[in-house]
């Protein structure tokens, strides 16, 4: 069983504390028995130094027979000490590497079992943030960075990780890029965003992409790359503060509805699938209300269309994407339907 740093670290301050004290015993103990030599401080402790590490080297000058006497106590516990301290060493590089290689190769492994998860590409601010989002949702996340120190954060919110840059294509398929749901960019900046989008795209064509955009004039760019949604920082944060001045009751109910863990109505969305009950079926006639409990607020159509508020007589059809406001239990029948 391989040990865990944190114990490594701590033999190895351990035996580094015993290595030091016992080469101040030397050196005062020198300084005081050979006194009578004029042995100065330094060569007290120059003697103590090449004693408990054997080195050899030529003695400052004779001891007399207690100095000696001090000098085969020395040798006993000094290299002892100093073995214990080299020991430590040794232990905690190798180890250390050991570890790292381990935890490198579990992770590869459970990112390998991995399917329908997202990849976040960036932990900054904002990624940090979508990780979040996702964790309380209890989706599979892997995360894509090239900074150590933001993905030793991710790991210890319990992400899986991958080193490296979003925009290689070796790197998102380490990252299980093919097998899964959906991939949110949010690096640094905008050519490293539109670089994950194109290889993303490339390596699977079903991904759901979502990207930032800093400069909103590279909007198109990141359009043209692949991306199915596209977030301006700005932009949003501008109507947002709009509407909190205009609607504040609207945006507040909205909040509690998409982020209150413990409010009972959530707003989801929900595929209508081939060969679903749903499917050909008019909203009215399929009585979604009265069977599921869930309400229908809107149905973006597989033509791009989206319908808010739709009336009893829209035809659901294979591929459209409904929008509901319901309780998990009510959704969770509405998906039932819907496959």
């Amino acid at each position: 069983m391989i040990e865990r740093p944190v114990d490594i670290r701590r033999q190895l301050r351990r035996a580094a504390l015993v290595f030091a004290i016992v080469t101040l015993v030397g050196a005062l103990g020198y300084y005081v028995i050979e006194r009578g030599q004029n042995w100065s401080l330094l060569d007290s402790l120059y003697m103590a130094v090449i004693t408990v590490s054997t080195v050899g080297f030529r003695e400052v000058q004779d001891p007399g027979p207690v100095g000696r006497m001090f000098t085969i106590v020395l040798i006993v516990f000094g290299v002892g000490a100093f073995m214990y301290l080299v020991t430590s060493v040794a232990n905690y590089v190798i180890a250390g590497e050991l570890h790292g290689l381990w935890s490198q190769r579990r992770m590869e492994k459970q990112i390998a079992h991995l399917t329908d998860h997202y990849i976040i590409c960036g932990f900054g601010r904002m990624g940090s943030q979508v990780v979040l989002d996702f964790k309380r949702q209890n989706h599979a996340v892997v995360v894509v960075d090239t900074s150590e120190e933001a993905l030793h954060k991710a790991t210890e919110q319990g992400c899986l990780v991958v080193h490296g840059d979003a925009g290689d294509d070796e790197v998102l398929k380490q990252a299980g890029v093919e097998r899964a749901r959906g991939l949110v960019s949010c690096v640094a900046g905008d050519a490293g965003n539109l670089m994950a989008v194109l290889s993303a795209r490339t390596l699977n064509e079903k991904l759901f992409i979502v990207a930032r955009v800093i400069v909103e004039r590279n909007t198109s760019k990141l359009q043209a790359a692949g991306a199915n949604r596209i977030l301006w920082p700005y932009g949003l944060s501008g109507r947002r503060m709009a509407q909190m001045a205009l609607r504040p009751n609207v945006v507040e109910f909205l909040e509690f509805v998409m982020h209150d863990e413990e409010l009972e109505l959530w707003l989801e969305e929900v595929t209508i699938a081939i060969g679903s009950e749903l499917q050909d079926a008019a909203i009215g006639s399929a009585a979604i209300r009265e069977k599921t409990g869930a309400m229908l607020v809107a149905i973006r159509q597989r033509t791009g269309k989206m319908l808010i508020a739709p009336p009893p007589k829209t035809v659901l059809t294979a591929g459209d994407i409904a929008v509901a406001l319901g309780t998990r239990d009510q959704l969770q029948h509405l998906r039932e339907l819907a496959k």
